[in-house]
C-alpha cells in the first residue's frame, strides 16, 4: 500500500476521500452497466464499487434475484448515490429500449454474428456511438454468464480474457 499524500504544510494529509464528489465526464453518463439476471446481492455492490472508481453512473438491473439496496451497500459502502439510481427492468429489450449501440461482454470466445473485440481495441468506437446516445455494457449472470439469445441483442461483442 503507497503511504498517504502528504504536502510539506500537511505532513500527514490523508489521501482524498473516494466518497467526495467528483466531475464525471459527460461522455461517461452516457455509458449504461447493465447486469442480466444477477444472483448475489454483494456482486451487484461490486459492480457499483467498481463503476464509481471509474467515474460511471448507470447501472441497470434485469430481473434480479435480490436488489436488496442495503446488502448492495455493504460491498459499496460510498456510492449510496449511485445505490438509489439503479434501475430495474422485468426484460433485457426494456433495459436497452433507448441505447444507441448494446455490447456484449463475455469472456468465452463463440461464433458470434457481431464484430468481436478486445476492450482497448473497442472503446474509440464505443465512445463515438456514446456521442449520440447511451452505449450498453451487457454482462450476464454470475454462474453462465450471456446466453447466445442475449449476446444476439448485443450489436458488438467484448471478449475479457479470464481464468477459469
Amino acid at each position: 500500500m503507497s503511504p498517504p499524500v502528504t504536502t510539506p504544510d500537511e505532513p500527514h494529509a490523508s489521501p482524498p476521500d473516494a466518497s467526495e464528489p467528483t466531475t464525471t465526464p459527460p461522455i461517461l453518463r452516457r455509458v449504461v452497466v447493465v447486469l442480466c439476471e444477477p444472483q448475489d446481492p454483494i456482486n451487484i455492490g461490486n459492480t457499483v464499487r467498481a463503476m464509481k472508481n471509474m467515474g460511471l453512473t448507470r447501472l441497470r438491473l434485469v430481473r434480479p434475484a435480490d436488489p436488496n439496496p442495503d446488502v448492495i451497500q455493504i460491498s459499496a459502502p460510498r456510492a449510496g448515490d449511485l445505490i438509489q439510481s439503479i434501475e430495474v427492468f422485468d426484460t433485457l429489450d426494456d433495459a436497452l429500449a433507448d441505447t444507441v449501440l448494446t455490447v456484449a461482454m463475455t469472456a468465452r470466445g463463440r461464433a458470434a454474428r457481431q464484430v468481436v473485440q478486445r476492450p482497448r481495441d473497442a472503446a474509440p468506437e464505443l465512445l463515438q456511438h456514446a456521442a449520440l446516445g447511451p452505449v450498453a455494457l451487457l454482462f450476464g449472470r454470475e454462474d453462465r454468464g450471456l446466453t447466445n439469445a442475449q449476446i444476439d441483442r448485443a450489436e458488438r461483442v467484448i471478449t475479457i480474457p479470464t481464468r477459469p
